[in-house]
């Protein structure tokens, strides 16, 4: 009924103001509305684009624009309307009464409380609001049941409940028992003892003993940003090593487990370690080559017949590397067969003997990159320094799912990429930056690359509430939730509705559960 008074009021409002504005050059004063006040506009003798502002009292919700206007001498767009926002009946809610009388109609701000039936036990707050003509979340009641004696590892109750368990349980909604962990565990709140109460689920908070790790003596290293020495099973922790020194796996992370840390933390003295000494042009190694020499070894060197020996002929490991090679060097300036290299390959046939002068070719295998000059030239019985064949780097799909990572720019379904090339990753969807991953360019070096990693990130779910406060819209009406590195578009939700925000926040990108919301406001105020 009051609706349709409003709108017969109206159109009567219309007729008349036409009719009498229709000699002047202005509008007839703006119409009253119930429930409502007009509070921005001039007293009298409105003129063209003259505007008013309408506001509704405490309760009333507005119905049409904020806004009217002046225009050929009538009102646009009709005056609002101002509805009660006033709640329904109360959600039923089974095996619960409430408490007073039920009504048809409830007033903003209004309360109702629930009680369970007997039996039952109440989930949720027990009482409802009226809002915004919406009644808030109800309870539940769920059936009542008795808590049996918990049981608890690593953990017990007080002697006396132990002993006479039989008697004191089960226990009934509402009471309670403390409990207390052995040595080497704490419960979840860090504290030797913690009290549980029995609830329609069952003991809450459920009862848990975890394992309380303290942290180690770390030989060589240190633990990094952690100012506490004991921890809680699952809590993690990082360490570091002193100079010369790595961690023993890579991270140098370790998790409080039951089993007390894992992996245990341990710094390893880097690799000092010598590869097998290199061949010489014109000589070879005394004996049989081992695969690794320790620091200190040394390894002999003997020169083929016709060479001469020059320098000495024994070299030694240190810090990974070998002392100054020998040179063998033929006599009247001529040169040994020429050096062999790693993947790399003569464009001549090898001899065992060259004349001073002579110059050989060098090339390297596909996707491998040909370092330094590609001939080299017999002068005073050695050869010039010869190339080195760079092995490509391959970007393997499987090593990128494991680290959450994808190629940033990528062509066709190349994944090589030669040594000194640059290569660009970024995070899949879903997934964001981890703050210890290495840098997300990164260089091929000879064949190998260090993976940068993303760890998992949150959703972001459309909030409807924020979405109708800044009277905007997503393009995609059916889609709510959208993973990390999604990009959301926003409009305006409607034709009076212009843009508030700048033109690029209505393009909004999910960043770890989080978005950035434009918004629009009224075209007419």
């Amino acid at each position: 009924m009051t609706l349709l008074r409003h709108t017969i009021g109206f159109l009567l409002w219309m007729g008349c103001t036409r009719y009498k504005t229709s000699a002047g050059a202005v509008c007839e004063d703006p119409p009253l509305i119930d429930f409502g006040e007009i509070v921005s506009g001039r007293l009298s003798g409105y003129k063209e684009n003259d505007r008013v502002k309408y506001t509704c009292n405490h309760g009333y919700t507005l119905s049409g624009s904020q806004w009217i206007t002046c225009s050929e001498k009538i009102w646009v767009p009709g005056p609002p309307q101002c509805l009660k926002r006033s709640c329904g009946s109360i959600p039923k809610v089974s095996n619960a009464q409430i408490e007073g009388r039920n009504k048809e109609m409830y007033e903003p701000g209004e309360t109702v409380h629930y009680q369970c039936d007997s039996g039952f036990v109440i989930a949720g707050s027990p009482e409802i609001i009226c809002r915004e003509g919406n009644w808030s979340a109800p309870p539940s009641c769920e059936k009542e049941k008795p808590c049996d004696f918990p049981a608890i590892e690593n953990g017990k109750l007080s002697q006396s409940l132990e002993n006479y368990r039989n008697y004191y349980f089960p226990m009934m909604f509402g009471q309670y028992v403390d409990y207390h962990c052995t040595d080497g565990y704490q419960t979840p709140s860090g504290s030797t003892w913690f009290r549980i109460v029995c609830s329609a689920g069952g003991w809450s908070p459920e009862p848990k003993c975890l394992k309380k790790c303290h942290l180690p003596w770390l030989q060589n290293g240190f633990f990094q940003d952690s100012h506490k020495r004991v921890f809680t099973e699952g809590e993690r922790v990082k360490y570091g090593c002193s100079a010369d020194y790595d961690t023993e796996h890579e991270g140098g992370e370790i998790t409080c487990t039951r089993d007390d840390w894992s992996p245990p933390p341990r710094c390893i003295r880097k690799n000092m370690t010598c590869e097998p000494p290199p061949e010489i042009a014109g000589g070879s190694i005394e004996g049989v080559k081992k695969s690794r020499y320790l620091p200190g070894e040394s390894a002999h060197y003997q020169c083929w017949q016709g060479f001469e020996m020059m320098g000495p002929s024994t070299v030694m490991c240190h810090s990974s590397t070998w002392t100054e090679l020998p040179q063998c060097k033929g006599r009247g300036g001529k040169c040994g067969p020429p050096p062999l290299i790693e993947h790399g390959e003569l464009l001549s046939f090898r001899k065992n003997e060259y004349a001073q002068g002579t110059t050989l070719e060098y090339k390297c295998p596909s996707l491998y990159v040909l370092e330094g000059s590609t001939t080299i030239t017999c002068a005073n019985g050695q050869w010039t320094n010869p190339p080195v064949c760079l092995v490509a780097c391959t970007a393997s799909e499987e090593d990128m799912a494991r680290n959450n990572i994808h190629l940033r720019w990528r062509v066709g379904t190349k994944l090589y990429s030669k040594s000194g090339d640059f290569i660009e990753f970024q995070c899949k969807k879903g997934y964001q930056k981890d703050p210890s991953s290495s840098p997300f360019r990164v260089q091929c070096v000879e064949g190998t690359i260090e993976y940068p990693h993303c760890k998992p990130a949150k959703n972001c779910t459309l909030d409807e509430q924020i979405m109708k406060e800044n009277n905007i819209e997503s393009q995609s009406q059916r889609q709510r939730v959208y993973l990390t590195g999604d990009i959301v578009f926003f409009e305006c939700k409607h034709w009076w509705h212009t843009k508030v925000s700048a033109a690029d926040r209505f393009r909004a990108e999910c960043l770890d559960g989080v978005l950035q919301y434009p918004s629009c406001g009224s075209r007419f105020g």
